[in-house]
């Protein structure tokens, strides 16, 4: 039994509200990130020597922080390139520092730390403490919190965007299962019905899709971490839409 004229629109509609869903969630999982990637770039723990050790001594404690787990990168900072950054950030507090006496800035290392380190950040610096007769060690909590905040949201986004394209796959072999024999026998009218089911229920996702990119454009100007999700992911999308389209037209055939 084929379907009238009239029952297109909803079909339409169908993909049309399944583009805007699917959109939305890729465009989330993308900002998720590129939110995470850019607060870890700039994330680092800031290990503050109290005293100015020898070159070979910076050396050996240099390569046992790197040598620590969780460990991505470890970059010296000495007492001069302390004040050089310094004074590129704000040279009228260098000139009022300097005229009070020596460099008053201490050597420090600077360490990135991996997915797992940035959980276990705590132990991670009470096993780095041993280590030399530190100064101070300072991180931000708020940007650790947010990172993982990013990553959970991103791979929540990610783990309903697979239920959705695994719920696509069963619908097209739950279909092949049941009806994929008796549909043998069709003719080229019921397969063009079909394939215009699914070009619509396609059209109605991409059409979807272009809709939450007009809403979400103006945010470019507001976001320096915007980014819209990649190709492959959009025709996964579509894929899923037009796999929906055929399967509800395969159904109808068969009733």
């Amino acid at each position: 039994m084929t379907a009238g004229p009239k029952r297109f629109v909803p079909l339409f509609l169908l993909g049309l509200t399944a583009g805007v869903a699917g959109e939305s969630l890729l465009f989330l999982e993308r900002q998720c990130e590129s939110v995470e990637r850019a607060l870890r770039d700039d994330f680092r723990v800031v290990l503050f020597l109290r005293k100015e050790p020898e070159e070979g001594k910076r050396k050996i404690l240099e390569e046992e922080l790197r040598s620590l787990p969780q460990v991505d990168e470890v970059r010296g900072i000495t007492r001069a390139e302390a004040l050089a950054n310094l004074r590129r950030a704000d040279p009228e507090l260098v000139e009022s520092v300097v005229l009070v006496g020596d460099n008053p800035l201490h050597s420090a290392f600077e360490v990135r730390l991996d997915d797992a380190g940035l959980l276990r950040i705590e132990e991670w610096i009470s096993s780095a403490q041993g280590l030399a007769d530190w100064g101070d060690i300072r991180y931000k909590p708020s940007q650790v919190e947010a990172i993982l905040q990013a990553q959970f949201y991103g791979r929540f986004l990610g783990l309903a965007l697979s239920a959705i394209v695994c719920l696509a796959a069963a619908m097209a072999l739950g279909w092949v299962w049941t009806a994929g024999r008796r549909a043998r026998g069709w003719g080229r009218r019921e397969l063009a019905h079909c394939a215009v089911h699914s070009l619509l229920a396609a059209a109605g996702a991409a059409l979807g899709g272009g809709l939450v990119f007009l809403l979400v454009l103006p945010m470019r100007q507001l976001s320096p971490w915007w980014s819209w999700p990649a190709a492959g992911a959009q025709a996964a999308l579509l894929a899923c839409a037009a796999v929906g389209g055929w399967t509800l037209c395969a159904d109808r055939q068969e009733a």
